[in-house]
């Protein structure tokens, strides 16, 4: 007989492995506990990274005896009552596995009192048997003790990573309970050093906190309801983004990785990323159990929607609100310049910057600075610094110019002033763009490129590119196509116009003036004296297009008045 029973101790201690990968799940399975608990105040302790000790203690409700003594065995849990409860759960345990698989690889003791009690109890499980349970002095609340994790799975416990990533990995923990909970005094010891101790605050405070390097009015808190759901955080303001992804989705105050919460986010700030930005956000939705699945990871991770555009579109449209309601810095520039170095370079069109960008755009697209510009009688470009700003003289202030922004956003107003017959150029020799089976299929899904004026043809493992718009560069045209269709991924997310507004941002970016290129003078003058024509503050992707500092500022400083 080839097929075995497995022993009902190696079944545990495989579940387990399921439920507990390393220090940061224990240490989430136990805050867990503790929220659920009712605890105002939770303190988490690491030994070695917390390979040798994790210690939580909370001031929650705790347990009384029978409690204590249950609490360790498999499928127990306060939680739910019948199957049909896992569906309108409001709180974070609800199977009983966690407390069991702790205990199932670790030497685990456990403290707990509840407020009704005199004196509290004490049990040490080792690999899930009980060791001994006595009466314990401990206050109000539950201490959950984990030793030597996985000392009974060697070949478990020898793929922890070192103390130095464990530890950081929980501390990572730590920190998303934190924001989802800043009504909590938390407190973080590692080693016996104090790492956090948050007293109760808001959540700006509390980000502002632990982010150093954001201060706390550079967030904008948001809430918003529709319907059964409800939505709070707060949002970075634009332009003050991080080089790194610092987004944390909460599902009714339970951290998740969910691909349309973040793709909602991103669309909303669409308009301002530049490329390796990223926008900083905590967001917690709040909606009907009913509407949700949280069983599908083990660690509850991962939630599905029952209506996912709903949601898209609810998350998006809260955020995109509040950060449209940030008032960029105004821009004392003056008045249509009426000179500049020669007629003949105004009449010119903009192909000195690789593109065509001079034709009238109609009202509706042009996106107006709305009173940001006054006017003054005349400018003057002094020259350029860094090799990417132009220094401008008006008789009110001083003008820092971002040719490339500026350059990007004529280029952008013209490819949509242009959409319905957009320029194009065919390509003397075909390119061949090797591309994944699953960019293929969103490929072939749409027609955005060809509305582009893209011209393709669609084989098994590539696609060959015959037509091409007139203001992309050959050579980008693998790396725009790969990103083009990154963005194509959300089409069923998003509307049609809003991935196709994307999608020609990034190739007026490809397309404009770049940092280092040579510019004259005569050059840039005529390209300020379009921002001023065309009102223009921002790049398609919001980034602001010029700094002014007024003459008066820089007196003050100097002392002159």
């Amino acid at each position: 007989m080839k097929i075995k029973r497995l022993d009902q101790s190696v079944v545990s201690r495989i579940a387990a492995g399921e439920v507990v990968t390393g220090v940061h799940s224990v240490v989430k399975e136990l805050i867990e506990n503790s929220i659920d608990a009712g605890a105002t105040r939770i303190v988490i302790e690491l030994l070695n990274g917390g390979k040798n000790e994790i210690r939580v203690q909370d001031n929650g409700e705790g347990m009384d005896r029978e409690d204590l003594l249950t609490c360790f065995e498999p499928h127990t849990t306060s939680k739910i009552s019948n199957f049909e409860d896992i569906y309108l759960l409001r709180s974070f345990g609800f199977r009983g596995e966690a407390l069991y698989s702790i205990c199932q690889v670790s030497k685990t003791k456990i403290l707990s009192r509840t407020d009704n009690s005199q004196i509290g109890h004490e049990v040490e499980v080792v690999a899930g048997q009980l060791v001994y349970e006595k009466q314990s002095a401990c206050q109000k609340g539950t201490t959950v003790i984990v030793k030597d994790l996985f000392f009974n799975v060697p070949a478990r416990r020898k793929f922890l990573k070192s103390s130095t990533i464990e530890g950081r990995m929980a501390t990572e923990t730590f920190e998303r309970f934190c924001l989802s909970h800043p009504h909590i005094a938390f407190v973080l010891l590692r080693d016996q050093q104090i790492a956090y101790n948050f007293l109760p605050s808001t959540l700006i405070e509390r980000v502002g906190i632990l982010f150093k390097d954001i201060s706390s009015d550079s967030l904008i808190p948001f809430e918003a309801e529709q319907l059964a759901m409800k939505i709070t955080g707060c949002a970075i303001k634009p332009p003050n983004f991080r080089n790194k992804r610092s987004i944390f989705t909460y599902v009714n105050g339970r951290y998740v990785i969910n691909p349309t919460l973040q793709s909602a986010i991103y669309s909303a700030y669409s308009e301002f990323l530049n490329q390796r930005e990223h926008p900083l956000v905590v967001l917690n939705l709040v909606m009907p159990s009913k509407d949700i699945d949280v069983n599908i990871h083990p660690q509850k991770l991962e939630v599905k929607f029952l209506d996912e555009e709903r949601v898209f579109k609810f998350v998006r449209d809260t955020i995109k609100l509040a950060i449209g309601k940030v008032t960029p810095r105004r821009i004392p520039v003056v008045d249509r310049p009426h000179s500049v170095t020669t007629d003949q370079k105004l009449s010119e069109s903009l192909s000195i910057y690789r593109t065509t960008a001079t034709h009238t755009l109609t009202p509706e697209i042009v996106t107006n600075s709305n009173g940001y510009f006054v006017e003054p009688p005349s400018f003057n470009v002094i020259g350029i610094v860094k090799g990417r700003y132009i220094v401008v003289e008006t008789s009110e202030a001083l003008l820092i110019v971002d040719f490339h922004a500026a350059h990007e956003r004529l280029i952008y107003d013209e490819m949509i002033s242009r959409l319905e017959q957009m320029p194009v150029i065919d390509l003397l020799i075909d390119v061949e763009v090797p591309l994944r089976r699953s960019k293929i299929d969103i490929l072939e899904k749409t027609d955005v490129l060809k509305k582009l004026g893209f011209d393709y043809q669609i084989k098994q493992k590539e696609i060959v590119v015959k037509r091409i718009p007139k203001w992309l560069d050959q050579r980008d045209i693998r790396e725009f196509l790969i990103d083009s269709i990154d963005e194509m991924k959300l089409i069923d997310l998003q509307s049609f116009e809003e991935v196709i507004k994307k999608i020609i941002a990034n190739m007026a970016c490809k397309s404009a003036l770049r940092t280092r290129d040579k510019l004259d003078s005569e050059q840039a003058a005529f390209l300020v004296k379009q921002i001023f024509e065309k009102k223009i503050n921002v790049c398609p992707h919001g980034r602001p297009v010029m700094y002014s500092v007024q003459f008066g500022e820089l007196d003050k400083f100097f002392e002159r008045i």
